[in-house]
């Protein structure tokens, strides 16, 4: 038990090192603001043909975006490392994550580097660009992997409800969505200090009403998807927002022809959230089990959610009533 026990914190240590190196970035981006805030001018360059600027950014826009980009990447790498077994490879994660957001800080410290010291030559920044790139490696290998759990890619098979003509068989859960949250605050955040305190102070400009207009659209759209409510019942399968009501998946019962249980990657559908694609469509708000229905059509929709085995069990009761 003592080994297991050290075994266990010297894991937990190896997580949280691996996720505090993939907040590196966003930290050294938001010290290079409050200290070079002062002496960067309006604009900052964003593109270079050759030693000559090609193209420039509003140095609010840049600097916001930024912080969002690897602000969000660090969220995503303390997940993963708090919750790894929410990811079927949680290591791969915290390998992008620490890769975006050491690029994101790379572009906005080159930048703001050069303005500030314009003798410094671009090709040099290149080292760092091509370092960036490949900082996500670290936090990679620190990463303890995930002890094998002898989980399958489906999950276990459903209990079987056995439902009377005249009796009401339902099933409802809602979720918080951590990853949809931890989003919307950095993206209400990064309105509030780089777009409405700006625009209070200086007034109205480009910078700022951009900042105002792009981080309020996305902290109203991830908060839409920070509580989700999925229920099965005769109307069939439906997944909607809790928070503004709006309807996100809805499979009618008639259309359902088989459900299953599966355990569900978001990095294989393509992330998080509404995904479309080949296999289908696809709410994944977490890794994990899954609803997946078939269509009649063969079309395929999956809805993650921690009790898919009861959900799948009355869609299937509800159908076999149903055929009777």
């Amino acid at each position: 038990m003592i080994g297991g026990a050290s075994t266990t914190r010297n894991g937990l240590a190896r997580m949280s090192v691996a996720a505090a190196l993939v907040t590196v970035p966003v930290v050294a981006i938001v010290w290079s603001l409050l200290v070079w805030w002062p002496t960067l001018p309006a604009e900052l360059p964003a593109q270079w043909s050759g030693d000559e600027v090609a193209s420039r950014l509003p140095t609010f826009f840049f600097a916001g975006t930024a912080v969002v980009i690897a602000g969000v990447a660090a969220a995503f790498g303390w997940h993963a490392a708090l919750r790894p077994r929410s990811y079927e490879r949680h290591r791969r994660v915290l390998l992008i994550s620490g890769s975006v957001a050491a690029i994101t800080a790379a572009a906005w410290l080159i930048s703001a580097s050069v303005v500030r010291n314009p003798d410094q030559e671009i090709g040099a920044a290149g080292l760092l660009a091509i370092a960036a790139l490949f900082y996500g490696l670290v936090p990679f290998a620190l990463a303890r992997a995930s002890a094998p759990s002898g989980q399958a890619e489906a999950a276990e098979e459903p209990d079987e409800f056995a439902v009377m003509p005249s009796e009401i068989l339902a099933w409802s859960r809602t979720q918080v969505v951590p990853t949809f949250a931890w989003a919307c605050g950095i993206c209400v955040l990064a309105a509030i200090v780089f777009g409405y305190v700006p625009l209070i102070l200086a007034g109205a400009e480009a910078s700022n009403l951009s900042v105002v207009i792009v981080m309020s659209l996305l902290a109203l759209t991830f908060y839409a998807g920070a509580r989700i409510r999925v229920t099965v019942d005769l109307r069939g399968l439906r997944a909607l927002s809790a928070t503004v009501g709006i309807r996100l998946v809805s499979v009618r019962l008639a259309e359902a022809a088989s459900a299953r249980v599966t355990t569900l990657e978001p990095l294989r559908w393509g992330g998080w959230g509404y995904r479309v694609g080949l296999r289908g469509k696809a709410l994944v708000l977490r890794g994990g089990p899954a609803i997946v229905v078939t269509l009649h059509s063969g079309a395929v929709v999956a809805v993650t959610t921690p009790d898919a085995e009861q959900a799948v069990g009355v869609l299937r009761a509800l159908q076999r009533r149903n055929a009777a």
